[in-house]
């Protein structure tokens, strides 16, 4: 049976309702507080922070350093678990977690580092929210977002209030600017929430007016003829539009409810997912090209692909690995061609409670074995796997749970219980190296408005390694990370300016193991050109003979 799908448009006060027949299960959502009778209509309402937490060295001190893990939270009575991590552009590496301060009482946790081996800038930049109205916030998890004023986008569930939400956050260092919502009436039951870096695309039901950002809620679903517990809800937030769309899994094809632990990874064009029904421990990945079909339901890209729980997806080019936990042991199935076959299981090692990510085309997985965290890496896709080496470094101290642990470029984060308490610990996925040279910014140094204009950025790596370049043009835009180029070889990059000013662009380099260059700078204009036209622009009969005369 097909569904209707239901688009509510944010801009208006009254809102409008279109049911249309389309081949998927849809619930848009908008901004408008407005009361709206029908129950079906959804609102979103901006959520004002109850009071916030942050370190006093007077309260609770700065524990001795016992090893190379670093200590993120701690700093206030409680527990600690659900770590998420991921690095916005500027370097931040921002840990996301859950905080219990008791049995009926969860907050948002959040801290940021531009230098991840410092334990007190963790501490000194940590915070706690807990949000006007909500006594229970589950599953805070946070990842970059391309939107030009928002580099983070955080998503959570609300238990108490049975709410879907999140956070806009444009500027990681400051949480009294970020902008905290939630979807009314939106998640009932609500189990978890789970967003990952990236996944900034337009709707294919609803292009030009929900872009942005992709996300997995898990809650019941109660819509027309259905009510399915623990179903997972694909989000599309279109942020410009204030509004959003959930397609829902009615389960017409892979049996994905009860479901749990859904996981996303985006490439440049597509989505993989993964998620596992926790009844017949199925492990389900579903691909999402949003060209072809945005609805999670629908998709023609979707398969039962191995038998197991907690799956976490990682992919690069054409290659997915998804990595699980079954009968004891921590598991791999692998595709080479974009998911169209998969591998048979690869064992990887004993077990429980994986994650898994790709920097480049090495696939890093960690999981728990005995209370210990470990990680190993694939360089093959999926096909092979290192020996396990431990990451913590007291000795059975790891909590093994759903969601202890995370991987990410930016490192490793996990729930660690060696101070007496669930505490977020970290440490560095990757060995620091030394960074590139700061580039070269080589181009013209004035030019015209809304013309386009070449530059050639070169840096050397000390290890040869690949370099990626990041410019800010300005004018308040950014090229992003582009790349990867060799060491020493030129990168070009383009940019047109609206307006007639004087501009300084920046740029920086990194190489593949995310050391950062420092700033290079580069002076360009747009000036004004007067021209004996311009002057003549006061004396306006003159003017428009001689525009007449000669065709100006």
């Amino acid at each position: 049976m097909k569904k209707i799908k239901l688009f509510l448009e944010a801009a208006v006060v009254i809102a409008v309702v279109m049911a249309l027949i389309l081949p998927g299960a849809a619930v848009v959502t908008n901004t408008t507080t407005e009361e709206v009778v029908d129950p079906m209509w959804k609102g979103r309402t901006r959520r004002a922070i109850d009071h916030a937490l942050t370190w006093s060295p007077e309260e609770k001190p700065l524990p001795l350093m016992t090893g190379e893990n670093i200590q993120v939270s701690g700093w206030t009575e409680g527990d600690d678990i659900r770590p998420a991590i991921t690095k916005d552009e500027q370097g931040h590496v921002f840990i996301t977690y859950q905080h219990d301060e008791n049995l009926l009482t969860s907050s948002a946790g959040f801290a940021y580092n531009s230098n991840p081996l410092d334990q007190q800038a963790w501490w000194d930049n940590g915070v706690i929210l807990a949000l006007d109205g909500v006594e229970q916030i589950l599953y805070p998890d946070t990842a970059t977002c391309e939107h030009p004023n928002y580099p983070l986008m955080n998503v959570f569930v609300a238990l108490d209030t049975e709410e879907a939400g999140g956070m806009y956050i444009p500027d990681p260092t400051d949480y009294e600017t970020w902008e905290i919502y939630t979807w009314n009436e939106g998640a009932p039951e609500p189990d978890s929430a789970h967003i990952s870096d990236g996944g900034w695309y337009d709707d294919y039901y609803y292009p030009g007016e929900i872009i942005g950002p992709h996300n997995f809620y898990i809650y019941r679903e109660i819509y027309d003829v259905y009510d399915i517990p623990h179903c997972p809800i694909f989000f599309h937030t279109g942020i410009d539009a204030e509004s959003g769309v959930g397609y829902f899994d009615a389960q017409s094809f892979e049996k994905t409810a009860p479901a749990a632990d859904g996981d996303i990874v985006n490439l440049e064009d597509r989505m993989h997912t993964s998620i596992y029904n926790f009844e017949t421990e199925k492990v389900i990945w579903k691909k999402i090209d949003p060209a072809v079909d945005s609805d999670y339901e629908f998709t023609p890209f979707q398969a039962t692909v191995a038998d197991g729980t907690n799956p976490a997806i990682a992919a690069y080019d054409e290659n997915v690995a998804i990595v699980y936990h079954h009968d004891g042991e921590i598991k791999c199935v692998y595709s080479e061609d974009d998911g169209d076959s998969w591998s048979t299981p690869v064992v990887i090692d004993d077990g429980e409670y994986p994650d898994a990510f790709a920097v480049g085309s090495t696939v890093y997985a960690v999981y728990v074995n005995d209370n210990n965290l470990y990680l190993v890496e694939s360089n093959d896709g999926g096909a092979s796997w290192s020996t396990p080496e431990q990451v913590n470094d007291e000795e059975g101290s790891v909590i093994a749970e759903e969601n202890c642990c995370d991987v990410h470029a930016g490192g490793i984060v996990w729930v660690d219980d060696r101070n007496g308490e669930y505490n977020i610990y970290y440490a560095q996925l990757i060995a620091q190296s030394e960074p590139p040279s700061d580039p070269t910014i080589t181009g013209p140094n004035n030019g015209k408005p809304n013309t386009e204009y070449t530059f050639t950025l070169s840096s050397t790596d000390p290890e040869s390694d690949d370099v990626y370049y990041y410019v800010e043009w300005g004018d308040g835009t950014n090229s992003g990370w582009v790349g990867p180029y060799s060491s020493g070889a030129g990168a070009t990059v383009s940019h047109s300016w609206s307006s007639e000013d004087s501009f300084t662009i920046r740029a920086k380099a990194k190489d593949t193991s995310d050391s950062e260059s420092g700033w290079s700078t580069k002076a360009f204009s747009t000036p004004r050109t007067r021209t004996i036209f311009n002057f003549l622009e006061n004396f306006p009969i003159l003017y428009q003979f001689l525009k007449n005369f000669f065709g100006i």
